[in-house]
């Protein structure tokens, strides 16, 4: 039988060194298979090392450097896939959190659902395209039953609003409003939801100068209290001056 030839047997002790590292890479504790794995892929590495000092191809020393720099390489290249994968993953996450509406664009929709309960019309976007071929055809208008609301669906639906309202400003709040308002006055509506409609209009626009009001109310009542505190420490400084110089 043959010896076999210096090159061939550090190709066949590399590439079963990596299998070893591998099957260790992929052991899993009660994972009787894997383990099984693991054995095999060092008992083979163990008996061709033996062979390979026995027949005096290599010395220990150059087995152990082979060693550590596959180790090495393995090492690197693991490192370099999980980076990948990661960034995979971190990718992933922006597309699905980019997916998601932003809080003001929630804020809309919730907001655009309740109007359109208190019209009695369903949203735009589930009608069918035959519907909406139709009604504008006819012109007719837009008046289609909406999937009536539970009572815990409206709790939550408000409990959303009531939740964004708190964290931003009146002002931001009345803005997006204002928007739904203008996006709903360009459906196809009857009379009396349109009038409807801008009842709901005039009643945010009371709302919003109630509120302006208001602010400049405080604003004012603000200016008068620092200047009324202002004169009053002023006044207060004179008379004590005066108070001093009468002891004196």
């Amino acid at each position: 039988m043959n010896p076999v030839l210096e090159k061939d047997r550090e190709t066949q002790l590399k590439t079963s060194y990596i299998t070893f590292l591998q099957a260790h890479e992929k052991e899993k504790p009660q994972d009787i298979d894997s383990m099984l794995a693991r054995v095999n892929a060092e008992n083979d590495y163990v008996m061709l090392k033996s062979s390979a000092l026995k027949e005096k191809q290599f010395t220990p020393d150059q087995l152990k450097g082979m060693e550590n720099e596959l180790s090495h390489q393995f090492q690197a290249r693991k490192q370099a896939q999980e980076k990948d994968q990661y960034q995979e993953d971190y990718k992933q996450e922006v597309l699905e959190v980019m997916k998601q509406p932003s809080e003001e664009t929630q804020y809309k929709q919730l907001f655009k659902q309740s109007l359109l309960a208190q019209l009695g019309i369903s949203d735009e976007k589930d009608s069918s395209k035959e519907a909406k071929k139709e009604a504008e055809a006819e012109k007719a208008p837009v008046e289609k039953q909406i999937k009536q609301e539970t009572p815990q669906e409206k709790e939550q639906r408000l409990a959303k609003m009531k939740e964004f309202e708190q964290k931003h400003s009146f002002d931001k709040v009345y803005q997006l409003k204002k928007e739904v308002l203008q996006e709903l006055k360009g459906l196809n509506l009857t009379d009396s939801q349109r009038e409807k409609l801008t009842k709901l209009e005039k009643g945010l626009d009371t709302e919003k100068k109630d509120h302006d009001k208001q602010k400049k109310e405080e604003k004012s009542q603000n200016g008068f209290t620092k200047f009324f505190a202002r004169n009053n420490g002023a006044f207060s400084s004179k008379k004590r001056k005066e108070t001093q110089e009468i002891e004196r």
